[in-house]
């Protein structure tokens, strides 16, 4: 059985052809330059929400660079009924992760702050595994 003949004109290859171009170059834009982008948004633009502790465990993440994947990095992950899960990395290190933790009363309520873009695509980011990172928090 012969194979299926393709009749496309020229015309219509270009455009299936540049269609195909312009979406790799978004998707590698977005997966390439979309974390700093977010990182730098995030920087100038804080949220404080006022969010009652469900638990805090220490953990080990990724840390993500312009290089790709980084090493391994001790954080803490705290979840909230009313606020969703965050990461803390700031201040925390292997050797003080699990004390870090320990020092969220589970049941009070904490002011976290995070960037606003990191919030705003909250949804997208769970989609990839990953959580928003808090820059501040203190016992409200």
């Amino acid at each position: 059985m012969a194979a299926a003949k393709w009749n496309t004109s020229k015309a219509t290859g270009w455009v299936l052809f540049s269609l195909w171009a312009f979406v790799i170059v978004v998707v590698s834009a977005f997966f390439l330059a979309g974390p700093a982008v977010l990182g730098a948004y995030d920087d100038a633009h804080h949220v404080t929400l006022t969010c009652e502790v469900a638990s805090a465990e220490a953990s080990t993440g990724s840390a993500r660079s312009a290089k790709g994947i980084g090493a391994s990095t001790p954080q803490v992950v705290i979840e909230s009924a009313d606020c969703g899960e965050f990461v803390l990395r700031k201040g925390v290190a292997a050797d003080n992760s699990r004390e870090v933790a320990s020092g969220f009363e589970r049941g009070a309520e904490y002011e976290f702050e995070a960037g606003d873009g990191s919030l705003r695509v909250r949804g997208l980011l769970q989609v990839f595994g990953v959580s928003p990172e808090l820059l501040g928090h203190r016992r409200a």
